[in-house]
């Protein structure tokens, strides 16, 4: 396992063991009727996001996680929803849950290439960046919270 996985399965235990949620942020780039979208193969499409470092805001988290993940830069951003879940994780041969709280923003970008960076480790080599229609995300296989956040974007017509 690379070490940036490691890392960030080591700090999730930390925090289960010290029963604390793990903070995270999603974000949905928005331009137009399309969305700014990581896709890696044989893997759902998903939207930049993770989690937020130490003493960090959740604001700020979504700016470095866009940027990472894309190398977009946020010019505006709407706080949308927040979400409690629990994921099963594994750390050096036990697997426990890994309670989060979400926060996802609606953001506009400035204008340019993108291309999915992420940290060293992070992402395959074809991982991709493609701004998609809700349709196509839909047949791409969104997780389906986050599909349906995109659908209530449209449909309540939310801008930045």
């Amino acid at each position: 396992m690379g070490s940036y996985f490691y890392e960030k399965s080591k700090m999730y235990y930390e925090k289960y063991k010290a029963k604390k949620l793990t903070k995270k942020v999603g974000s949905i780039v928005k331009d137009g009727n399309k969305y700014l979208t990581i896709l890696r193969a044989g893997k759902r499409p998903m939207f930049a996001g993770g989690s937020v470092d130490e003493g960090e805001t959740t604001r700020e988290a979504i700016v470095r996680e866009v940027l990472e993940e894309t190398g977009a830069k946020v010019t505006k951003l709407k706080y949308l929803a927040r979400e409690y879940y629990s994921v099963d994780w594994e750390f050096e041969g036990i697997t426990f849950p890994n309670k989060r709280v979400e926060y996802t923003y609606l953001c506009e970008v400035e204008k340019g290439d993108y291309n999915a960076q992420g940290l060293e480790g992070e992402f395959d080599k074809d991982t991709t960046v493609k701004w998609c229609t809700s349709k196509e995300l839909e047949e791409l296989g969104m997780w389906g919270p986050t599909l349906e956040l995109v659908k209530k974007v449209e449909r309540e017509h939310i801008e930045v």
